[in-house]
């Protein structure tokens, strides 16, 4: 059994979506903060969140939650396991949510767990905003 060292977690993108390209590489399209809506609920119909792990090895469990502004509500979850064969190997997690709706402007939380263990807290902002005219 192999003794397990617990990774870093080193960052959360939050963007309109992520590709594995050709020789391994990602790319990230669209990066942002915050969706603006005229009108709530509002639905977004899809964002790509990606994660990168480090300097650990062994199996963990990985969750990720989308949570409401009173960090009360998850809107979204997902978990999976996460496997690092060794402390030199950086793991690249990415989940694609479709057709979230978002009842209220406000800033949303977007949360990462290893083993249970809260490794970060994300805010997306979902912002009102006043309809304009389109010149």
């Amino acid at each position: 059994m192999m003794e397990n060292i617990k990774p870093s977690l080193n960052f959360t993108v939050i963007c309109d979506d992520a590709r594995q390209e050709v020789g391994g590489k990602i790319s990230l399209m669209g990066l942002f903060e915050n969706i603006y809506s005229t009108s709530f609920p509002a639905s977004h119909p899809r964002l790509a969140i990606m994660n990168e792990w480090s300097d650990g090895k062994g199996e963990f469990e990985i969750k990720l939650q989308l949570l409401s502004p009173d960090k009360k509500t998850v809107i979204r979850e997902i978990s999976s396991k996460l496997t690092l064969k060794n402390v030199n190997v950086r793991h690249r997690d990415i989940s694609i949510h479709l057709n979230i709706d978002f009842q209220a402007p406000g800033t949303y939380w977007v949360e990462n767990f290893l083993d249970g263990e809260r490794m970060n807290s994300f805010p997306l902002n979902v912002v009102h905003v006043k309809k304009q005219a389109i010149h």
